[in-house]
């Protein structure tokens, strides 16, 4: 009885092979981006955008005052800065992971978790120094687990700092049926 209970959990309901491409990273994670940097980048940008008013009106106020101008340049550059960097972020992002986009991985769904596995193929596992990767399992009732659906892909977000791509093409109607129940559901 106890051995059947164990084989039931451990039954998937679904589970698939799939790569990702950079262009579905690169979207996944501007959807990140989108989700958890935008709206501080908003709330910084109007903190520096109102001292660079204040500035902009102590250098109407006081033109021979040298330092107005210099902070309202300063509130400027910080602004400029801060859309920059997610630009800088996500383009060194895409670099490094040129290196993994021949990478294949198996995801599989059970009714309260998935995991992430990777393939290792047979010929790195013959190199000398090869360790085994673990694979990667998350409950889906983690409330730091967040999911999106988008038309090509899902997209999980754990911890707000691990993105991970299932792309659709990878999936059969059934199989995209049961994820998104399970993650969006």
């Amino acid at each position: 009885m106890e051995e059947n209970k164990e084989l039931l959990e451990e039954t998937s309901l679904c589970e698939f092979e799939f790569n990702v491409t950079l262009d579905e990273e690169d979207d996944a994670f501007r959807t990140f981006q989108k989700k958890y940097v935008f709206k501080r980048n908003v709330l910084k940008s109007i903190g520096f955008g109102i001292l660079a008013v204040g500035f902009m009106v102590s250098i109407i106020l006081y033109p021979d005052k040298i330092m107005n101008y210099a902070l309202f340049a300063v509130c400027l550059a910080a602004v400029v800065l801060i859309w920059y960097n997610n630009v800088h972020i996500r383009k060194s992002l895409m670099e490094a992971l040129k290196i993994l986009e021949d990478d294949r991985y198996v995801f599989t769904l059970f009714e309260d978790r998935f995991r992430i596995s990777t393939i290792v193929p047979e010929e790195e596992r013959n190199e000398e120094g090869f360790e085994e990767i673990p694979p990667q399992e998350f409950d889906l009732n983690d409330p730091l687990l967040d999911s999106e659906e988008k038309d090509d892909k899902f997209v999980i977000i754990v911890k707000r700092a691990t993105i991970y791509v299932l792309p659709k093409r990878c999936m059969n109607d059934e199989q995209i049926g049961i994820v998104r129940e399970k993650l969006l559901g």
